[in-house]
């Protein structure tokens, strides 16, 4: 099942970029390399399933509450669409082939048209009515008009004619066919037309033009459309073309290595917040290697920016490792901290080092081209970092599963007072588990600077390692797993820029559906903790009920005996 899952999804998603077309596929650069990607999303997919089975279920209900949330936040957003029915500029004109009366007392004559804005809400008071004095004779035939002003007006307008008395003499919400094709110049199917109305007598009469009334259901109609219009830039934006799907791919390589640097650290239940911190330290390191040995050979300077942001994350995730081992330090806060400090050094460097004088903003100069991670998707920022992705990932899956360190990592996070009864050195595997992690999150600010940006620049990272705790804790800490909730996450963070982009709907709502998940996920884990605590009442209630009954029994012993 997981296979002929996984299959399917590559390749819908294939044929989706392509545009379903195999001309289409062949006449993109570098199509190969796309089809490489969207396998191994199968195999993410395949893994996902076969390592979580019946809990793959509950993620994907975790995720999909949060959409369905999430198109509900867009849909009352989405309310006042109807509002363009109501507002806007609008036009009255009132036609005759009688002579006019000129009188200066009045706001219009025969041939003569008006204008305004209804409720602009720019005004102080806007306009919700509009009435216009006209002086005509028994027997004048009049046509009155009144219509949006121009093409991007969209309001649905009606109008009546009121007579000397006070009484409502004609009215109109909308126009015949015939009237659309007399009148098809001035007129849409949204404009009111009074034809053809004779005067019953002389006097002053008044055209009053408003919009229509908007229906509760007119109202749900439009906020469902707009929303089911951003939900579609949501769910399908990022397939439509390469450049789209590129932007997806790119910003999924650093997400899944930051998913993985917090799995490593939370396996070991340890709550460290550092990744942050040492996205952004190695950046820098890697990016003052490139730039102070710009005379060198690629082929040295490229690997070691890398190793030099594998061992500043290392040294960096040391720190609150030795904080918590050696002096009981909450490595949340430590970590924390620290992150503030590392932004700050990062910002220092930048500014004082780094940055041209010539510079406008807060960058450092581009790094030559060829001291890039080279694009493997041509065009994009699809960038060999992927292949360091996918070594990260069979590494981190080795570590903990395969090594006794990762025996050791697994055994503190089950349950760590019984890892040290047990020998193990529980100090010494606190400090390894953050700062492996840290060699991960290293190289995810290399790949940010290297792969990405292709020059340091401040907020490099703008929170991403927080996005990255939402892809482990999705992927239940498993490195097997984190390269789909990784895939799966940037997809809705990369729809979310489309559907602002298409929809004009606030990048917000991701945010909105990223607080979903994360309460999900932390109800599932009180449930899980409460039902722990029961079991382990019962435990303690059965373990002191049973001296009773063993005692009972061996008095019933002893009396059959003496019998």
């Amino acid at each position: 099942m997981a296979v002929i899952i996984a299959v399917a999804i590559a390749f819908f998603i294939s044929f989706q970029v392509f545009g379903g077309s195999v001309d289409g596929m062949v006449a993109t650069p570098g199509y190969l390399s796309v089809l490489f990607i969207n396998a191994l999303i199968g195999v993410s997919i395949a893994l996902f399933i076969v390592e979580l089975r019946v809990d793959a279920v509950r993620v994907l209900i975790t995720v999909a509450i949060a959409l369905v949330f999430g198109y509900l936040m867009t849909m009352a957003f989405n309310f006042d669409s109807a509002n363009r029915f109501v507002q806007g500029a609008f036009k009255v004109s009132l036609l005759s082939d009688a002579q006019a009366v000129e009188n200066s007392d009045m706001d219009m004559q025969y041939g003569q048209t008006r204008s305004g804005t209804f409720n602009d809400p720019e005004a102080a008071e806007p306009v919700k009515l509009a009435d216009f004095r006209f002086e005509g004779h028994a027997g004048d035939v009049v046509t009155v008009l009144a219509f949006a002003a121009n093409r991007r007006s969209q309001i649905d307008t009606e109008v009546a004619l009121i007579g000397p008395n006070g009484d409502t003499l004609a009215e109109s919400t909308s126009a015949t066919a015939e009237q659309l094709q007399t009148y098809d110049d001035l007129i849409g199917e949204k404009d009111a037309v009074i034809e053809n109305y004779q005067l019953p007598a002389d006097g002053v009469y008044t055209i009053r033009a408003q919009p229509e009334p908007i229906g509760t259901d007119v109202v749900l109609r439009e906020a469902t459309a707009e929303t089911n219009k951003a939900y579609e830039a949501f769910l399908f934006g990022p397939l439509q073309r390469v450049n789209r799907w590129a932007t997806w791919i790119q910003d999924a390589i650093t997400l899944i290595m930051l998913g993985m640097a917090i799995a490593i650290v939370f396996t070991a239940r340890q709550f460290s917040l550092g990744a942050e911190g040492q996205i952004y330290l190695g950046a820098l390191l890697s990016g003052i290697v490139i730039l102070g040995m710009t005379n060198v050979s690629p082929i040295i300077v490229v690997p070691l920016a890398l190793l030099a942001a594998a061992v500043t994350g290392f040294l960096w995730g040391l720190l609150p490792g030795v904080l918590k081992a050696y002096l009981g330090a909450n490595e949340l806060v430590a970590t924390l901290m620290m992150n503030t400090v590392a932004v700050k050094l990062f910002d220092l460097v930048l500014n004082f080092r780094l940055k041209p004088p010539q510079a406008g903003g807060l960058f450092s100069d581009w790094f030559p081209k060829e001291m890039l991670l080279s694009p493997i998707v041509e065009g994009t920022g699809v960038t060999t970092g992927l292949y360091l992705l996918l070594g990260i990932v069979i590494l981190s899956w080795l570590l903990i599963r395969r090594t006794p360190l990762g025996y050791e990592i697994r055994m503190i996070g089950a349950n760590i007072k019984f890892a040290d009864y047990g020998g193990v050195n529980t100090r010494r595997t606190v400090m390894l588990s953050m700062a492996i992690s840290g060699i991960v999150a290293g190289l995810a600010g290399a790949h940010l600077a290297m792969g990405i940006q292709g020059r340091l620049v401040a907020g490099i990272s703008s929170g991403l390692a927080f996005e990255g705790v939402v892809v482990a804790l999705l992927a239940r800490n498993n490195p097997l797993v984190v390269p789909f909730t990784g895939l799966l996450y940037s997809y809705m963070r990369a729809g979310a820029q489309f559907m602002e982009r298409d929809a004009n709907v606030s990048f917000e709502v991701v945010r909105v559906i990223q607080a979903v998940i994360i309460l999900l996920i932390t109800a599932e884990a009180l449930l899980a903790f409460i039902q722990r605590q029961r079991i382990r009442r019962r435990g303690t209630i059965e373990l002191e009920v049973e001296p009773e009954k063993l005692l009972t029994q061996r008095m019933a012993a002893e009396e059959q005996t003496n019998v």
